[in-house]
């Protein structure tokens, strides 16, 4: 091959490497929910409109969903679907629905405060019967606002004069809220039913406009760091390091994880601490109640039930750790991992309880048959018991699978 061929065949693989290059890339739209023209004839004009609904509910998971409705949501819309999609797997977060009222900045002032009662009539008499009739909703018993600035101000206009619209409040650096919005909102408190609402209020340290109002302060009460998602208990909290433009994500986190804070699993770090939290009979009574509110299982939650065996067996109180596994039937059965079926054989043994134990063995092998840790320490009972046969049986099943296990080969030479 001469020098020109060489150089005509380099240029080709050259230009022909991005092409290699670029099919091996795949690209996809990655659209989140739906965008709506939402023709409203109250404000006469087209609203936008953007609705999100979870993966519970579009993989049609049964019952009712509770429905944000983002105020603003050309910019915050987004903030409330990553709340769940990040914590909703590890059961910290019910799924529910996000419904972004896009605003036009100019019309803020209007919308929000010059003719707030148009807007709200709107959102009360179009968009929400829209949604509810749409989708599977829980309607006004799982129904939160999150507005910033003037809509956190609207905020409490709505919660004042529209009172059963919503029953959880999100308000992000409120401004606006004038006396008349005020002094409604002061009203409620003399009525049990209408301040029966959840209502959470932040600030930013230089927003002297809330952090040193009295009347506002006198109103929702003075400044709490205190997590609380009782409802009728309003609170503020002002977010040091930030300021009036970046309060709204950590705000809709703090109010979401209040908001749905009887949702997330019990897991406290000692048998002491759940002694004080009430036993078993107050983590029943919280399940259930969970249960009823969020459409799950009564039971004890996996995660509860691992702390409290877990707990049990750090501290080595064996007489609690059979009595909860004997509470939490089939718990070793229902999707151990390996090295907890180990942690816990050894245990057994460590209380000699060697029946128990080689349960825990063989079951975990039976779940798990590749598995090292399971394998090595069965052929270390069984060498303990005098059984070479079966210990150096399970010994080569692990050296099988890695040979270059150097204590267990240790091991085998010692049989």
């Amino acid at each position: 091959m001469n020098k020109m061929t060489i150089v005509i065949v380099l240029n080709f693989l050259v230009c022909l490497f991005p092409l290699v290059m670029s099919s091996q890339i795949q690209e996809s739209v990655n659209a989140v929910g739906k965008n709506i023209e939402f023709e409203s004839e109250i404000l006469n004009e087209t609203r936008s409109i953007q609705i999100y609904v979870p993966k519970a509910y579009d993989e049609g998971e049964d019952g009712d969903f509770p429905v944000l409705y983002v105020l603003d949501g050309q910019e915050y819309f987004l903030h409330g679907i990553a709340y769940q999609d990040m914590l909703y797997f590890r059961d910290k977060s019910p799924g529910f629905i996000v419904v972004g009222i896009k605003t036009d900045r100019r019309k803020r002032r209007t919308l929000f405060h010059g003719e707030s009662e148009k807007f709200i009539d709107f959102i009360e008499k179009e968009l929400i019967p829209y949604v509810d009739s749409n989708y599977r909703t829980k309607k006004e018993t799982e129904r939160l606002y999150f507005g910033w600035e003037m809509a956190g101000g609207l905020g409490f206009e709505i919660l004042s004069e529209r009172n059963d619209l919503f029953s959880g409040f999100i308000l992000a650096s409120p401004t606006h809220f004038t006396d008349k919005r005020m002094e409604g909102v002061s009203a409620l408190k003399s009525d049990p039913e209408k301040s029966n609402k959840f209502l959470l209020v932040s600030a930013a340290p230089e927003e002297h406009w809330i952090t040193q109002d009295s009347t506002f302060l006198k109103i929702i009460h003075k400044e709490t760091k205190k997590r609380i998602n009782k409802k009728g208990t309003w609170r503020y909290t002002v977010f040091d390091g930030e300021d009036h433009y970046t309060t709204p994500m950590k705000t809709i986190h703090e109010g979401l994880s209040d908001y749905f804070s009887d949702y997330k699993p019990i897991r406290l770090r000692s048998l002491q601490a759940y002694d004080d939290y009430g036993g078993l009979d107050a983590l029943k009574t919280y399940y259930e109640k969970r249960g009823e509110r969020y459409n799950l299982p009564s039971e004890i939650h996996k995660e509860t039930k691992h702390f409290l065996i877990y707990n049990a067996m750090t501290e080595d109180n064996y007489e609690r750790f059979n009595f909860y596994v004997n509470e939490f039937d089939e718990y070793f059965e229902s999707g151990r991992r390996d090295f907890w079926l180990n942690r816990y054989a050894k245990y057994y043994l460590k209380h000699d309880n060697k029946t128990k134990a080689l349960y825990l063995y063989n079951l975990g092998i039976e779940k798990y048959p590749e598995s090292i840790v399971l394998l090595e320490s069965l052929g270390d009972f069984y060498a303990s018991q005098k059984e070479v046969r079966k210990a150096r049986e399970h010994y080569e099943k692990a050296l099988s699978i890695d040979p270059e296990l150097k204590e267990v080969r240790k091991k085998m030479k010692n049989l």
